[in-house]
């Protein structure tokens, strides 16, 4: 006799990445207890249908697997999500300054406006980022920070009248990246002093701000992610997350990375972590995952910057390597300058015990800057590679030699993937990317920047198939969780998206758009769309349909 089902859905194109002998396209999916229990025709779905059922048609919707962002700064963009504008997307300046104007309409007078990340000019059709006279007219009662990603930030007049930014100097900040008299600050150094200025919201307006950010990546379809801690971030950031997911307000599955917050504490600080916290720790829906991105702040590099490590920092990340194997901690490093990924595998290599690395699945995070010799051993340690679309914004504006030479292939993914290298994808959002997960996938398939520019070398891209890949179960490698994440089968989790348009059909450069019409974690929805409003709480005990 057939398992009942809780839930049965039908009449769709359900992409399931399957092994076995699951089909890789299916009408219908039949789930129970938040797990697959069958995936093939609408007759068969039908025999696990009773009274209590609730069955729900797709219309002939493209189904995927719950997509998985594995870089994503959730945790620390959930602080102020609330409090921020977006410009992700917004396709005009004067749309985004208008996006501006509403909010100082909506806030009253004095409250901070903030635009932290996710957009770049190349995306405006004026093909360009706004003058602080543009911020004050849009906001003159209001101090408005704007940031675009760690290139620079500005504030309007109202916010230079509260923030000092001579005080800058005087604390050491480098005057080459603060201008004072323009409001303007350059490079990630400078602008996170400048988060320790702006007011901090209170711990309840967190929680609230933090569910809201998780509602809106359901809304997207994500149904997981791995985040990435980030700089000017601490253990303290933790508490909103940690409260939402007591409150049940969690909405998609959360894996913690944790890291040092303060340059040149990094060995007291992660030393504290190894002995107080388990890895692990958790439940399905929040669990810390282990250590990273920021390992070391001295090699913490970028496209153009350059930590030039010195003999301390590399000794100290030595023995931060030694220490995480020794407790059997999982780690992913921030590395994009080939410089600097050679410095991690030469010490990865140097390692007492290479098995133990390769099950506990250290990952580099980025990779921009992998040479062939250096995939290859990425490859013989059994490592992976977390590669977020970053360059899809960051690409408009890189001039750094060493890139320039390896145009084209940064990083080199179609070799990594033909290699068998575990890539995870993602955004690495808020602040130097878009959070939505088909921007990326557009960016592994067309290798085009926010502008429209082709950055990647065609022998470089991935397939639509590929790139989806990334996004569920080789983003579920990473967090350990390949066997029930990632896939839609019989007794793999209950995770997928419903879309509003077909990934696979849809022309290129429609694919950003794509949206969610349903979002469900373990069989539940998290989101959905006003066409499925009631699709989830009326149908109880209804028949299965035939095809379309």
């Amino acid at each position: 006799m057939a398992l009942e089902a809780d839930l049965v859905l039908t009449n769709g194109r359900i992409t399931t990445l399957a092994t076995g002998e699951t089909a890789p396209e299916v009408e219908a999916l039949a789930v129970r207890d938040g797990r697959v229990v069958f995936a093939g025709t609408a007759v068969g779905a039908g025999d696990h249908v009773t009274r209590n059922t609730k069955v729900v048609d797709l219309g002939g919707r493209r189904v995927l697997p719950g997509l998985i962002d594995s870089h994503i700064h959730f945790v620390r963009a959930g602080l102020t999500w609330n409090d921020e504008v977006r410009w992700e997307g917004v396709p005009e300046l004067t749309a985004g300054l208008a996006r501006i104007d509403a909010a100082a309409r909506a806030l009253p007078g004095g409250s901070w406006i903030r635009v932290i990340g996710g957009w770049h000019p190349a995306q405006f059709a004026e093909g360009r980022g706004p003058t602080r006279a543009e911020l004050d007219r849009a906001a003159p009662r209001h101090p408005v920070f704007l940031q675009c990603t760690y290139d620079w930030g500005m504030l309007n007049t109202r916010a230079l009248a509260e923030i000092d930014l001579g005080r800058a100097l005087r604390d050491g900040v480098d005057p080459a990246t603060v201008d004072v008299e323009a409001g303007v600050l350059r490079g990630m150094a400078a602008l996170r002093w400048l988060y320790w200025q702006l007011p901090a919201p209170t711990l309840a307006q967190q929680v609230e701000s933090t569910a809201a950010a998780s509602a809106e990546l359901s809304r997207v379809g994500l149904t997981g992610l791995i985040d990435g801690g980030g700089s000017n971030s601490g253990p303290d950031i933790y508490r909103a997350v940690y409260e939402a997911w007591r409150r049940g307000r969690l909405t998609v599955r959360t894996r913690l990375l944790v890291h040092s917050a303060k340059p040149g504490s990094e060995l007291d600080e992660l030393s504290g972590f190894l002995r107080y916290l388990p890895a692990g720790l958790g439940d399905d829906l929040l669990r810390v995952l282990g250590m990273g991105e920021i390992v070391h702040y001295g090699v913490h590099d970028g496209l153009e910057r350059d930590p030039k490590p010195s003999g301390a920092t590399v000794t100290e990340l030595d023995h931060l390597f030694r220490a995480c194997l020794k407790e059997r901690w999982p780690l992913q490093i921030h590395a994009i300058r080939p410089d600097t990924i050679e410095l991690v595998l030469r010490l990865w290599e140097y390692l007492p015990d290479r098995e133990l690395l390769r099950g506990l699945r250290w990952s580099l995070v980025h990779g921009e800057g992998l040479g062939a010799d250096q995939s290859d051993r990425l490859a013989e340690l059994g490592a992976g590679l977390l590669a977020p679309a970053m360059l899809r914004f960051e690409g408009e504006d890189c001039k750094a030699p060493w890139a320039l030479d390896r145009t084209g292939f940064l990083p080199p993914l179609r070799r990594l993937v033909d290699a068998g290298v575990r890539v995870g994808g993602g955004t690495d959002a808020m602040r130097v990317a878009a959070y939505h997960p088909f921007t990326a996938l557009h960016w592994y398939v067309t290798g085009r920047t926010v502008s429209g520019r082709r950055l990647s070398d065609p022998r470089n891209l991935l397939t639509r198939e590929a790139a989806l890949r990334l996004y569920t179960c080789e983003a579920a490698w990473f967090s350990f969780e390949e066997s029930s994440r990632g896939r839609l089968q019989p007794g793999m989790l209950a995770d997928l998206v419903v879309l509003d348009r077909d990934y696979f059909a849809v022309p290129e450069d429609e694919i950003p758009q794509v949206r969610a019409d349903a979002t469900l974690v373990g069989g539940r929805p998290t989101w959905t769309s006003p066409k499925f409003a009631d699709a989830f709480t009326a149908n109880v005990g209804a028949t299965v349909p035939p095809p379309a």
